[in-house]
């Protein structure tokens, strides 16, 4: 089992938002869903292993990760023709029996990688990989040696993520493209590790700006959790989404909002019955709740999910993620800018319990300007593969 362009009418959609009804498309005429498995990816029942889609740049190039027999974790890519370069970044482990090696997360549309890998020592280490195939490893300052994990790369090649530091604590960071770092921490963030239940601050995704999106849990007795935005010249603003529960709170551990180049962000919040729902937050600041028909009411189900649940928005408005069904099967939605909602589902996708389109842990959910989507999605066999949808 594996470790853990522009539009103007865009912003037009985005500023109303707000005020746009939701409503709800059975299916999408003319779509079509591509699924594939990496060449030496393991399929064998049952073990988790497979194909961990992360993300997808405008030019339809695919990066994510894949584990071998021997339970070894690659990076690959996936060209627009179908085609495979496997990768492994430097100083990762490949030893047999690993559960480590290279981790990609996101890649831009000039085709840089980011990610982290895991050396022999057990320790992650941040890493770019060029559109050339070559590699800066590195290590954020303070990560102490207890891990550097990057999240998203914009197309400057500035890369956000988090780090942990000597006692366990979660802490934002970001590379400028000149390898500088600037870290953070969310204002009132709580000061302890993830084994007393505070996993800090994290920055998941970024903007052609430099604006950051992200979240971290305060030092309030619950450790609640809060959406944070620091824009490019270090303001922090941070938000909770109104109707969000005071336990929960905006966001989850590993939950990475999607942010886009007009600064409208998609994620998810919990209500007082531990109800996941996902939002629009506009560029102005106003919410607007997304929840998707079909969608379970009860505690664990909903629009999102706990933890590690990506949601993605594209500069058009467009804006993919997870629901969890009353049987808490997975599946995906898209969101066009009018509101309407369509619901897609993988033919081979598992039907049971945290089975489905899309998947609560590994997984990627990633959208392209001209709306195709790349994901992973499980079959009933617990065996992970990618897909892609394209309207």
């Amino acid at each position: 089992m594996v470790l853990r362009t522009w539009a103007v009418m865009a912003s037009l959609a985005l500023l109303g938002a707000s005020s746009i009804p939701i409503c709800f498309a059975a299916h999408a005429p003319g779509s079509r869903i591509i699924t594939f498995d990496v060449p030496g990816a393991d399929l064998t029942p049952g073990d988790y292993n497979g194909t961990y889609v992360q993300g997808i740049n405008d030019w339809g190039v695919i990066t994510g990760y894949y584990e071998d027999a021997n339970f070894v974790v690659h990076g690959f890519l996936r060209s627009t023709e179908g085609k495979y370069t496997s990768f492994d970044a430097p100083g990762a482990d490949t030893g047999a029996n690993s559960n480590a090696g290279t981790f990609p997360n996101s890649i831009n549309d000039a085709g840089a990688v980011t990610g982290y890998l895991v050396d022999p020592s057990g320790v992650a280490r941040g890493f770019v990989r060029s559109p050339e195939g070559g590699f800066v490893v590195f290590d954020a300052p303070g990560a102490a040696g207890n891990g550097t994990y990057p999240r998203a790369i914009n197309l400057e090649g500035a890369t956000v993520g988090y780090y942990l530091d000597s006692g366990g604590l979660f802490h934002a960071f970001l590379r400028a493209p000149s390898g500088s770092f600037t870290t953070w921490v969310g204002p009132g963030s709580c000061t302890t590790n993830g084994s007393e239940g505070c996993y800090g601050t994290g920055a998941l995704s970024i903007n052609i700006f430099g604006t950051v999106a992200g979240g971290f849990q305060d030092n309030t007795v619950n450790e609640v959790s809060h959406g944070l935005v620091r824009a490019p010249n270090g303001k922090f603003t941070a938000f909770e989404v109104p109707g969000g529960n005071t336990l929960y709170g905006t966001g989850c551990p590993g939950c990475a909002p999607g942010i886009n180049d007009f600064g409208a962000i998609a994620g998810i919040y919990t209500d007082n019955n531990y109800v996941f729902h996902s939002y629009l937050r506009s560029p102005q600041g106003k919410f607007t709740p997304i929840d998707a028909p079909g969608a379970g009411t009860g505690p664990g189900q909903g629009t999102g999910c706990s933890s590690d649940c990506p949601l993605t928005i594209n500069d058009l408005g467009f804006i993919a993620g997870t629901y969890i069904d009353t049987n808490y099967a997975f599946h995906a939605f898209l969101r066009n800018p009018e509101g309407e909602l369509t619901l897609i589902d993988v033919p081979g996708a598992g039907s049971g319990a945290y089975l489905g389109t899309t998947c609560q842990y590994f997984c990627g959910l990633s959208l392209t300007q001209s709306g195709t989507l790349a994901g992973s999605y499980t079959d009933a066999n617990n065996t992970y593969h990618g897909f892609l949808w394209v309207p």
